[in-house]
């Protein structure tokens, strides 16, 4: 892709993400207005935590990492018909695990919530069921969706898959105000399968001409074996991170009634500076990175990954240090109508913690991705588990002291160690 043209797929994937984060406010001003920072948004939070595990253990960016390498190296030699043979592979497989997983999953669902919310009281903990059992469908039109976004990005075609998000967070909010005084926090968990339904659904037209699929897995062609033994690695790395917000959720659980909530609306506003700036420069940059490697070309590969992290590192510092400042008012603003004094302040507060590593999550998209596109998932994985452990060591030591603003603290020092190991 020229630079001309990486610039343009990176302003259609900024702005898509921008819209995306707009609606993610959006939902969560929604959420805390009709619920309050109270026992039913911490249900809700808490149970989302099984189904996003499946979802990120299995699929994620396990499969953006490892497919779209493999893919981007079939295609520049001229073996398009093959390369959709293992994605065909991919998306057939994948399902089938993540349709057995939903299934146990559910089914044990009254053992494994009590231990991820110690802290709740018996209607929180019996709510939160209630709530995962209905949410283990998303993962699977989640993963369907993430090999299709593989797919287009794979042939630098970004705008739809780009728009699959605004759709998942839309459904959430309409199915919240259409259904809320019907079904209460349940019209949430509704609007979550939906949208994830949606964000499959989106993407199709785009995918029309572009794609053969074979409704067969060929387990036998050396690049799908090579694709799910890149992946490997990746869905343990990813099912790692996950340990991290499990551990932290049951922590949180335990600080006080609405710390869940606190906890996850201050690292969704973390996300805002991420999903705006550097998710869509590393999306954009991991086909580019790919080619480049597949053709030898190692000094445009370098000059791509040093100019990213230049630029992110520069922009995120000043972000961080601004929200560190006006971290009140950031909070004030974006969710004042909604949460009360004490919600407010504790969601401020861990903020501030939280843009601690701002600048290190940001530069940890670019450097990860620099690994996956000369097909090396083990290395960034491996440091991404080490982390995890600095993660869970510092907010267990924490807590106590600090409340929530431990468990964010945990988060920021784990990812400037990830960022500075992997650099």
């Amino acid at each position: 892709m020229s630079r001309g043209a990486l610039a343009r797929a990176g302003l259609i994937v900024t702005a898509a993400f921008l819209a995306s984060r707009v609606l993610g406010w959006l939902r969560v001003v929604v959420l805390s207005t009709l619920f309050g920072a109270g026992a039913e948004l911490d249900a809700y939070y808490a149970a989302f935590r099984i189904p996003d595990l499946i979802f990120e253990l299995v699929a994620a960016g396990a499969i953006t990492s490892a497919l779209i390498p493999v893919l981007s190296g079939l295609i520049e030699h001229g073996e398009k018909a093959r390369a959709w043979r293992v994605a065909s592979t991919v998306l057939n497989l994948m399902l089938g695990v993540l349709m057995a997983l939903a299934i146990i999953l559910a089914v044990f669902a009254p053992s494994l919530v009590p231990l991820l919310v110690p802290g709740f009281d018996e209607p929180t903990t019996e709510l939160t069921i209630e709530l995962t059992r209905l949410m283990l469908i998303s993962p699977i039109f989640l993963a369907a969706g993430s090999i299709v976004t593989a797919i287009l990005q794979t042939q630098d075609r970004f705008g739809a898959a780009a728009m699959a998000p605004l759709v998942y967070n839309a459904s959430i909010i309409i199915c919240a105000l259409v259904l809320e005084p019907v079904m209460g926090i349940h019209a949430v968990a509704v609007g979550v399968v939906i949208g994830a339904v949606g964000h499959v659904l989106v993407q199709l037209p785009a995918l029309r001409g572009r794609f053969t699929y074979a409704p067969s897995a060929d387990t036998s062609d050396p690049a799908a074996r090579q694709t799910f033994w890149l992946m490997l690695p990746r869905a343990i790395g990813m099912g790692a991170n996950q340990i991290t917000f499990l551990v932290n959720t049951a922590l949180a659980s335990t600080v006080a009634v609405g710390a869940v909530v606190s906890y996850t609306v201050a690292f969704s506003v973390l996300q805002i500076p991420l999903g705006v700036i550097g998710r869509p420069l590393g999306i954009v940059l991991l086909p580019s990175m790919s080619r480049a490697l597949a053709v030898g070309d190692e000094a445009e590969f370098g000059t791509m990954v040093v100019r990213a992290l230049r630029l992110l590192l520069w922009i995120m510092a000043f972000v961080a240090l601004l929200g560190i400042v006006a971290r009140e008012e950031v909070v004030d603003l974006l969710f004042g109508w909604g949460f009360d004094e004490e919600a407010l302040a504790a969601t401020a507060a861990a903020l501030g913690v939280f843009l601690i590593g701002l600048p290190a999550h940001a530069m940890n998209v670019i450097l990860a991705r620099a690994f996956y596109s000369g097909k090396d998932t083990v290395t960034p994985v491996t440091v991404a588990i080490i982390s995890v452990g600095v993660n869970g060591t510092i907010s267990i030591l924490t807590v106590e002291a600090l409340g929530i603003r431990g468990l964010a603290l945990g988060i920021a020092l784990g990812a400037w160690f990830e960022a500075t190991t992997l650099a």
